[in-house]
């Protein structure tokens, strides 16, 4: 016999998402940095972009949801009607951080690895002259991304 859900309805599961980036969006991580013109430490806010790791640290600390895995992979068939709600959601983190990281606004090499995507460099030359040429490597689906753009 299944066990009951955590969260009752994909609505739910959407309205705690907002709750989650409303939170995320509001309260920035501050870094420390020293103003030398000053002489005193200042600090500056840091937006931090939407993961689901994070998403499911929110709902854990909400006394919500401990593991979000279930709904996301669908187990045992019991969470088909979570997965319109999954792929919105995947899709809105997706987009913070590419758009985020193409603002300037996070490290864009941590977030384009963390997207999958790829600079790799070949260290041989067909000439000899020990000049790389660059690749990118970059999947279908953030080819059409960037191709929309």
């Amino acid at each position: 016999m299944p066990t009951k859900k955590n969260i009752r309805t994909p609505e739910k599961l959407y309205e705690y998402f907002e709750q989650y980036k409303e939170d995320c969006k509001s309260n920035p991580k501050q870094e420390n940095i020293w103003n030398s013109r000053e002489g005193k430490q200042a600090h500056l806010d840091r937006e931090i972009p939407l993961t689901w790791n994070g998403f499911e640290v929110w709902l854990f600390k909400k006394k919500i949801l401990t593991c979000i895995n279930d709904y996301k992979s669908n187990k045992e068939e019991r969470y088909t009607e979570y997965a319109n709600i999954i792929r919105a959601i995947d899709g809105e983190i997706y987009e913070d951080k590419f758009a985020g990281a193409t603002a300037g606004i996070y490290q864009h090499n941590i977030i384009a690895r963390d997207l999958g995507l790829a600079d790799k460099k070949d260290h041989s030359s067909s000439d000899g002259s020990m000049t790389p040429a660059p690749t990118i490597v970059v999947s279908k689906e953030i080819k059409d991304e960037i191709d929309k753009l």
